[in-house]
C-alpha cells in the first residue's frame, strides 16, 4: 500500500512540475467561463417587483405614428369589426362612441383601460399615450370624422 501511495505522490509532484498552468492563461478565458456559468434567469414571486423589473427591461424604441400603431395593433379588430369593434369607415359607430365618451380623450381613456373584448392598450402595453391617441385620431380621420 505504501508503494501505491508513493507512486500517487510522485505522479502529483511530476504533474505540478511539468505543467504549472501559467501557459494556459489567455486573456478573456475567465470572462468566457463566467458567461457560460451565469444564471439564465431568476424567479420572481412578488408582483410589484415583477412590474418594476419589466419596466426596467423595456427597450426604448422610436415613437410610432398613428398609422403604424393601427397597422400593428388595431387593424386585426377594427378593420373587420371583430367582437363589436367599430370598423374604420363606419361613421355612425364612431360618432356614437365619440359622443358617449366625450371626445377623443374619452376614447383614449377607454383604450388605456380596455373595453369589452379589447384588452388594455389594445394588447400592447409598450404603447405610450401619444401613440394610442395617434392611432385613435388616425382611425377617426380614415372614417371621415
Amino acid at each position: 500500500m505504501a508503494v501505491l501511495f508513493g507512486i500517487f505522490f510522485v505522479c502529483i509532484i511530476a504533474a505540478r512540475w511539468l505543467d504549472r498552468g501559467d501557459e494556459h492563461d489567455e486573456p478573456g478565458a475567465k470572462a468566457r467561463l463566467e458567461a457560460r456559468i451565469a444564471p439564465v434567469g431568476q424567479v420572481v414571486t412578488d408582483p410589484s417587483v415583477l412590474v418594476k423589473m419589466a419596466a426596467q427591461t423595456q427597450t426604448s424604441r422610436p415613437a410610432m405614428t398613428g398609422e403604424q400603431v393601427y397597422s400593428k395593433v388595431c387593424t386585426g379588430c377594427h378593420a373587420a369589426g371583430v367582437l363589436g369593434a367599430p370598423k374604420v369607415g363606419d361613421k355612425a359607430a364612431w360618432s356614437e362612441r365619440l359622443k358617449a365618451q366625450d371626445g377623443v380623450d374619452g376614447l383614449l381613456k377607454k383604450a388605456e383601460s380596455g373595453l369589452n373584448a379589447m384588452p388594455p392598450r389594445g394588447g400592447d402595453a409598450s404603447l405610450s399615450d401619444d401613440e394610442l391617441k395617434g392611432a385613435i385620431e388616425y382611425m377617426l380621420k380614415q372614417t371621415g370624422l
